[in-house]
């Protein structure tokens, strides 16, 4: 493969304060086949207290669907076909959200809710979770997924955070639609019951230089959208100007300073850039 996926997750300076855990999560895979990131951001209320797994549960999921699904040689045949590319993309993203479910549900029941951690629940939710009602919720997370071929590209969103692309000429994009109704804390979620309705995403035989997904830790450290830009123009000129090493240790080294300057947050980015 012409490109490489590279992830990072540091834990934001708020929950080392806090002593909460790192809610996000993030993974990248290189084969012959594909190139994949994908990043999830687990929610912070006090109802979402597993949000933690359920960021890596999402990972996980999303791991498995596709080395279990035979979908890219599909995409690949009807890569002209938008009809049948956003079916195919649609059944993908109700497979990651049945084996999240699925992921979630047999932890439960390795391990039901204390009630310490029932504690700061609010009293309606309490009383769901204590009844074995809409316990998916305490593991709430948002997902991002960018995926490489030779061919072509795709990603998968639900939730806050961002899909950012770079083409060749070093003009930036945002090709799946900002979901309007995350605002301030408020956000869809893979836990969601209507999740499949929620899902964006996108298909291209154009594969851009670069491709950034980010929790929403990571684009609440910039002022501006134009800010967000330079700091991925400086990791891509980091990729191109220095060894692989020394660049992932600059960025592994940049990023929890970001966060204590900027949101405070968890923090999780993923790359695939072209060698």
């Amino acid at each position: 493969m012409k490109y490489k996926a590279y992830n990072f997750t540091v834990m934001g300076a708020s929950h080392k304060l806090s002593r909460k855990p790192c809610q996000d999560a993030s993974v990248s895979v290189n084969n012959n086949e594909y190139i994949l990131t994908a990043v999830c951001d687990g929610h912070g209320g006090e109802d979402y207290f597993r949000s933690d797994r359920g960021s890596e549960f999402a990972v996980k999921a999303v791991k498995q669907c596709m080395k279990d699904r035979d979908i890219l040689p599909m995409l690949s045949f009807y890569a002209d076909d938008d009809f049948k590319i956003d079916e195919m993309l649609v059944q993908l993203e109700k497979s990651i959200i049945s084996t999240w479910n699925d992921l979630v549900a047999a932890d439960y029941a390795d391990d039901p809710f204390t009630l310490d951690e029932l504690e700061k629940v609010n009293p309606k939710m309490r009383l769901r979770y204590a009844t074995g009602e809409k316990i998916e919720y305490a593991y709430g997370t948002t997902m991002i997924v960018n995926v490489v071929t030779d061919e072509f590209w795709f990603g998968i969103h639900i939730g806050d955070g961002e899909c950012v692309t770079v083409d060749h000429q070093g003009n930036f994009d945002r090709p799946i639609p900002r979901d309007l109704r995350c605002q301030l804390n408020m956000t869809t979620s893979i836990c969601d019951r209507n999740a499949i309705y929620n899902m964006r995403h996108h298909f291209s035989k154009k594969i851009p230089k670069a491709l950034f997904i980010s929790s929403d830790g990571v684009d609440n450290c910039f002022a501006s959208e134009d800010k967000i830009h330079d700091f991925y123009s400086m990791i891509i000129n980091s990729f191109e100007m220095m060894d692989e090493s020394f660049a992932i240790l600059e960025l592994l080294d940049y990023l929890p300073k970001m966060s204590q300057k900027g949101s405070g947050d968890d923090i999780s980015l993923g790359i695939i850039i072209r060698r």
